[in-house]
């Protein structure tokens, strides 16, 4: 499977509107330091792809028919670009949890069909097996497990730490990647999202190799951050950019 980091920057993106910070302020001057809010495809051995997440509008970036869309959770951030997606001329399956869901997309979801799942549920889409996962937020939120061809993959945002009952699935698994929540900046303490030390500390215990992404402004700026994360964890931690593949 090939994972395509369409987004990976927290609610407000980056450079969020009319901020002067140092990280705004870099990603005005480096276009590939500007990130969308979350969103992430998964294409299969078999060309067929799947969306977790749906934070920015994805009609430019991924022109194909959708297998499948999973949410983690309902907050904005991570459903803003269902509000167009919903127009798709094709019906497609929307999975995620019942709390929060979104009144529009419940009463009004034009071609996409919604459907609840809860953590421990099971699906089958095209070569991938997915579990759902709970993982620790304000709202109810999912993670997800997708394993296709002995090969997994733990998809771990938002979230602080992990639930036990989760750490101890993945813990067997032998994930060969873990795309973590690490919202904050090194020493920042946040009772719904990692920062970066949480989410890399998190990954190291769990995968081969692990990406820290759902990246806010008030993170390290681009470079900084990623100098810290390639400095501290010698290579097996990486920050995600958006437009980023990693071929599993």
């Amino acid at each position: 499977m090939i994972v395509y980091f369409i987004g990976t920057g927290g609610s407000e993106g980056i450079p969020a509107h009319l901020c002067t910070c140092e990280t705004c302020e870099e990603a005005r001057k480096l276009g590939f330091a500007q990130r969308k809010p979350s969103t992430l495809a998964i294409i299969t051995k078999n060309k067929k792809a799947i969306l977790i997440d749906v934070g920015t509008d994805i009609r430019d970036l991924l022109h194909v028919p959708l297998e499948g869309i999973l949410l983690t959770h309902w907050h904005h951030d991570h459903i803003y670009g269902l509000y167009k997606l919903r127009w798709i001329a094709k019906k497609t399956r929307l999975y995620g949890p019942k709390g929060d869901a979104d009144w529009l997309m419940i009463h009004d979801p034009k071609n996409i069909q919604v459907g609840f799942i809860k953590a421990g549920n099971m699906l089958k889409i095209d070569s991938l097996k997915i579990t759902a996962l709970k993982l620790n937020h304000q709202v109810e939120t999912l993670g997800y497990l997708i394993e296709e061809d002995n090969k997994s993959v733990a998809v771990l945002y938002d979230t602080k730490g992990l639930p036990e009952e989760t750490f101890k699935l993945l813990e067997k698994k032998k994930l060969r990647l873990a795309i973590v929540d690490a919202t904050y900046a090194p020493g920042v303490d946040d009772p719904y999202h990692n920062n970066v030390d949480e989410g890399a500390e998190t990954g190291l215990q769990l995968a081969e190799r692990t990406m820290l992404s759902h990246i806010s402004h008030k993170n390290l700026s681009f470079l900084k951050l990623d100098e810290y994360v390639r400095k501290k964890y010698n290579g097996k931690v990486l920050v995600a950019y958006d437009g980023m593949l990693f071929y599993v």
